[in-house]
């Protein structure tokens, strides 16, 4: 069943179903209409039996012969047409009706000696009767009266019933396997047309969407979740195009530098003087490619690792103080003061130290490059489960319509000074990564012309 497809599986299921409780009814109608039958012979043999042992009682018989005698002549409305057979106490017959006789009914067994009627099937040589049975006493000697019923017509009324109940069932169940398989081709429908349409999407387009039915079911919240997800492939096929082609411009700028410079040096005899220069130059575009190839590396490598990274207990404050120390000389050259507001207690953070500490240096290193004059400032704040890390400059801050964008890949607030100070617009994209691996969040505040703050939060480790 599992090999079917799912029309054919509802439809199976529908068929199932509907068998168990059809056959249910079937049966539950059946043993009521044979109960009721059997009931209503009950009655009517009690009825009987009211009339025949009176009868016996009233002319006082108990030999064959006036049993013979007396109901052969009797002309009495409840007593004529009653197949009755009668027993001494010994099971000796005393009368029986001809019917019976020409039946060959076996001596019926004797009735209850409380005198109550009891009731039994008896079958004989294809012949199936009901009877009714009860002792009386006729002038000191002990009889037993039995009633008989043929159940003839009977037993043929419910062979006719339970013929017409399979019919009945057959029928059912085909209308059913039909009516079922139709209806779920139409509820499918709308899979199928989803099959069809996502078929057809070229991969060179990912404009395509899927149509949406126009019912807000299952299968519209199905279209909607593929649409969503075509949406997020194109989103990120975008991203990787800007990438690469930004990519690509980065890197062309020095690779051309290098080769310009390098033919432009070999096209005539050069000074010692001019060939350092030259070189110099030459170096310092390498190693910008080489910082742009290496934020390129670690980029992939962020975007290569699925969830978060494995975390170990990391003293953040001597991170914070490292970083400090490292980029104070950048920050001297500008003629600038970095200043660090700590915690009166170590702080520990779930995090990689590598990772943390290369956060922190880009943000450090992006606030030294917006900063002309005054200071920037460092601060750890623990609130609770988290631990704030703030990098406060006095820049020339962001445009508010520019903030959405600070953390994509080659964005840079002021192009021609990212270029001359070696920038390329990867460094908050990196810290966003970090950031996100960590499961830490990362905001900017920003206000143009007097500077801005940059805030990680990160969930704290308690010390071991």
């Amino acid at each position: 069943m599992r090999n079917l497809p799912i029309q054919g599986r509802l439809t199976v299921w529908y068929l199932l179903s509907l068998a168990v409780i059809v056959t249910l009814f079937a049966s539950g109608s059946w043993y009521a209409m044979r109960a009721s039958m059997y009931h209503s012979i009950d009655d009517d043999l009690a009825y009987r039996m009211q009339a025949v042992v009176p009868f016996v009682e009233s002319h006082s018989l108990s030999t064959p012969d006036s049993f013979n005698r007396t109901f052969t002549n009797s002309s009495d409305s409840s007593i004529v047409g009653v197949f009755v057979q009668i027993t001494d106490a010994s099971s000796r017959m005393l009368y029986e009706s001809d019917l019976l006789t020409s039946k060959y009914v076996p001596v019926l067994p004797r009735g209850h000696l409380d005198g109550s009627i009891s009731r039994s099937t008896v079958s004989h040589q294809g012949w199936t009767i009901r009877v009714a049975s009860k002792r009386v006493t006729v002038n000191g000697v002990e009889l037993t009266v039995h009633v008989v019923e043929p159940l003839t017509d009977l037993l043929t009324s419910l062979h006719e019933l339970t013929l017409y109940f399979i019919l009945l069932v057959s029928i059912a169940l085909l209308l059913t396997a039909s009516t079922g398989y139709w209806i779920s081709g139409r509820a499918l429908a709308p899979v199928g047309q989803i099959r069809r349409e996502a078929d057809a999407i070229d991969p060179t387009d990912l404009t395509a969407r899927l149509q949406v039915p126009r019912h807000d079911d299952e299968l519209g919240k199905l279209a909607r979740t593929l649409n969503s997800m075509l949406e997020r492939i194109e989103a990120g096929f975008r991203s990787v195009e800007r990438f690469t082609a930004d990519a690509s411009h980065e890197l062309r700028a020095p690779l051309a530098f290098i080769i310009t410079a390098g033919d432009v040096s070999l096209r005539r005899p050069r000074t010692r003087e001019e060939l350092a220069v030259v070189l110099g130059k030459i170096v310092a575009e390498a190693r910008r490619m080489s910082k742009l190839v290496e934020d390129l590396l670690a980029l992939a490598r962020g975007d290569a690792m699925s969830g978060s990274v494995a975390l170990e207990q990391i003293d953040l404050d001597s991170i914070v103080k490292e970083t400090a120390d490292q980029m104070g000389p950048a920050a001297a050259v500008k003629q600038l003061e970095i200043r660090l507001a700590l915690t009166n207690r170590t702080v520990q953070v779930g995090g990689v130290a590598s990772d943390l500490r290369r956060l922190l240096l880009i943000l450090l290193d992006n606030s030294i490059k917006y900063t002309d004059k005054g200071t920037i400032t460092m601060s750890l704040a623990v609130d609770r489960s988290d631990v704030s890390i703030a990098v406060s400059d006095t820049g020339i801050g962001i445009d508010p319509s520019s903030l959405p964008q600070i953390f994509d890949r080659f964005w840079r607030a002021d192009k021609v000074r990212s270029r001359a100070e070696g920038g390329v617009g990867l460094g908050l994209s990196l810290a966003a990564q970090i950031v996100h691996r960590h499961q830490g969040t990362i905001t900017v505040d920003s206000v143009p012309g007097t500077g801005s703050t940059f805030t990680v939060k990160l969930r704290t480790s308690p010390i071991a």
